[in-house]
């Protein structure tokens, strides 16, 4: 990649930059911050939250099995935000407010540009109709690119196989 950093090691530096990201995605979805948050992820990022298949395993191929969501490249994401602002979306109104509290961050491996890190997240959401609460958990691939690290692609695992209500970017 142009202008990136390939000699990356994982070190304290490395360890608060990843931390900074993950928690600035956070930040900048429960403030719908949109353009900033579509702002930390490449052109060619992948947003995937998985299905359960069974009380183990996720479906491990977006392209093939059901899933969440999936939202391969920029566009996708771009299209899902625009849904979100044009009022567009009904399952999105009205617009819940989310908190959420991500942690437990590690930085798992490095190999070349790439950065594998998970975090785990809980998300308080509320609407006029119901609050609830749902956690998650995070798996990271981080790019450092010319601009700074920037996301190529987040995995999101519900924790529970029952989701009730709507699910959006907002809510992971």
């Amino acid at each position: 990649m142009d202008g990136a950093v390939t000699d990356l090691k994982i070190d304290d530096a490395l360890k608060r930059d990843v931390s900074e990201l993950i928690y600035r995605e956070a930040t900048f979805l429960d403030r719908r911050r949109w353009e900033d948050w579509l702002g930390l992820y490449t052109q060619d990022a992948v947003y995937w939250v998985p299905s359960w298949k069974n009380e183990e395993e996720t479906t491990d191929n977006p392209e093939t099995q059901l899933n969440l969501i999936y939202l391969n490249g920029i566009g996708r994401m771009e299209d899902r935000i625009f849904r979100i602002e044009s009022r567009d979306s009904y399952a999105s109104m009205p617009l819940e407010r989310t908190v959420h509290v991500v942690g437990n961050v590690l930085v798992e491996a490095v190999d070349g540009d790439e950065i594998e890190a998970f975090a785990n997240c809980l998300v308080h959401s509320y609407s006029d109709k119901e609050a609830q609460t749902r956690a998650s958990l995070y798996d990271f691939r981080i790019r450092c690119t010319g601009d700074g690290l920037r996301i190529a692609r987040k995995k999101i695992t519900f924790i529970d196989d029952r989701i009730a209500g709507p699910v959006d970017v907002y809510h992971l």
